[in-house]
Formats: structure tokens, C-alpha cells, sequence
């Protein structure tokens, strides 16, 4: 008898331990934040950048350490190249929907830009913008796709694709907070819970996350970013 190992993934316990040390590292974070000298907007915005990564980690770790402890039903799986440029052109079409989600959002609502800081830090100047990058753009796509997608959206899958898909998306919307940012990281997990689903791996996930991000953060650099 061949054993059923779909239920052998990540469930509720990993799901309310890695959300709840989310938030818990979060909130620390920006305590921490508030610590910094002189208020510098770059220095943030550099700090700020890579906010998603450590706290995804950390969170991860947690739910890692539960009870499973096997990096493989959290989907570190391997999958074909081609999987992994379909994640990178969706991850440029992620970026093109981010930009008609911003516009429409400053046509109903006006100004407003909640990532000011990482604005700054990419346009800060050479050095500024590397590790800003580095941040934001693999560390911090790294840090919420095992965690959202590894985690969540894993657990998630087993009541089917609207709760493993819709409402992991949902749930790494509210994770950025409630502003511009609500429906653009909706869109992003969309997609990055659609791939996770249909591969049962996250580095397609992660491309994704990670061409999405370098998009927005080289945008900012050179002044394209609607809201700056």
C-alpha cells in the first residue's frame, strides 16, 4: 500500500507559530527602528529593505522548529528551468499590474507613498542602492516566500485552491498593512500562491518575488516609481 503523504506538510501549528512570531518580530523591528541615530531616511530605508527578510526567516525558523524539521515538505523542492523563467516573466507581469494598481489608487485617492524610506534608500547613491537591493530584492523575497508560501499557503492547500491560493494572498496583503500596498502584495501572493500550487516548490516563488521587487527598486533609482 503506497502511504498518502499529503497531510505529512505543515498544518495549523506551523501556520499560528510562524504568524505569530511574524508579528512579534515585526512589531520588535520597528521598535528598533525607532533606535536608529538622526532619523536618516536612507540609513532606513536600507535597514527597512531587508525588514521582510529577517522577520520571514525568523518566522519561518519557527514554524520550521514545531515538529517536522525537514526542509522538503516545506517546499524546498527542486523544479525544471522552465518553471523557473515562466516564475521570472510572471514576476515582470506582476510588476506591470503593480503600476496600473498605483496609478488607480492616485487617481481615487491622491498622494501618498507608505514606502517613502525605500525610496530613499534606492536613490540614495551607488552603495545605498546595492544593499538596498540585496535587501529587497533577494534576501526579503527569500525571507516571505518560505514563510508565506513554504508555510501558509502549504498548510493552506489541503482545503483546496481558494483557501490555499485567495486566502494565503490575503493574509500576506494584511502582513504589509492596510494602504496602497494591501492590493499590490494581494496581486503578488495571487500569483506567487498560483505557482506555489502548481509546482509544490517555492523558488519558483521566490524568482517571482525577487524579479518583482528588483523591478520596483530599479524603478525607484531612476525616478519611475509612481508614489516617491
Amino acid at each position: 500500500m503506497i502511504a498518502d503523504d499529503r497531510w505529512e506538510g505543515p498544518g495549523w501549528p506551523e501556520i499560528l507559530i510562524g504568524l505569530v512570531t511574524y508579528v512579534l518580530l515585526l512589531l520588535s523591528f520597528g521598535m528598533l527602528m525607532g533606535f536608529l541615530p538622526g532619523n536618516d531616511p536612507v540609513l532606513m530605508g536600507i535597514i527597512g529593505s531587508t525588514a521582510g527578510g529577517v522577520v520571514g526567516l525568523g518566522a519561518f525558523a519557527a514554524a520550521y522548529s514545531a515538529r517536522i524539521r525537514n526542509l522538503r515538505p516545506f517546499g524546498f523542492k527542486p523544479v525544471s528551468p522552465r518553471w523557473l523563467m515562466f516564475a521570472a516573466g510572471t514576476g515582470i507581469v506582476a510588476y506591470g499590474l503593480n503600476l496600473i494598481i498605483q496609478f488607480t489608487y492616485l487617481a481615487w485617492v491622491g498622494t501618498g507613498d507608505p514606502q517613502g524610506i525605500l525610496h530613499a534608500a534606492a536613490r540614495g547613491g551607488p552603495l545605498p542602492f546595492l544593499l538596498s537591493l540585496l535587501g529587497g530584492a533577494i534576501f526579503t523575497p527569500f525571507g516571505e516566500e518560505i514563510l508565506f508560501r513554504g508555510v501558509v499557503a502549504n498548510a493552506l492547500n489541503r482545503y483546496g485552491a481558494f483557501a490555499g491560493v485567495v486566502l494565503s494572498a490575503i493574509i500576506f496583503g494584511l502582513a504589509h498593512g492596510v494602504s496602497v500596498i494591501l492590493p499590490v502584495a494581494i496581486m503578488v501572493g495571487l500569483l506567487a500562491a498560483a505557482l506555489f500550487r502548481a509546482t509544490g516548490s517555492v523558488w519558483p516563488c521566490v524568482i517571482l518575488h525577487c524579479v518583482y521587487n528588483g523591478m520596483n527598486s530599479i524603478a525607484s533609482a531612476f525616478g519611475f516609481a509612481p508614489m516617491q
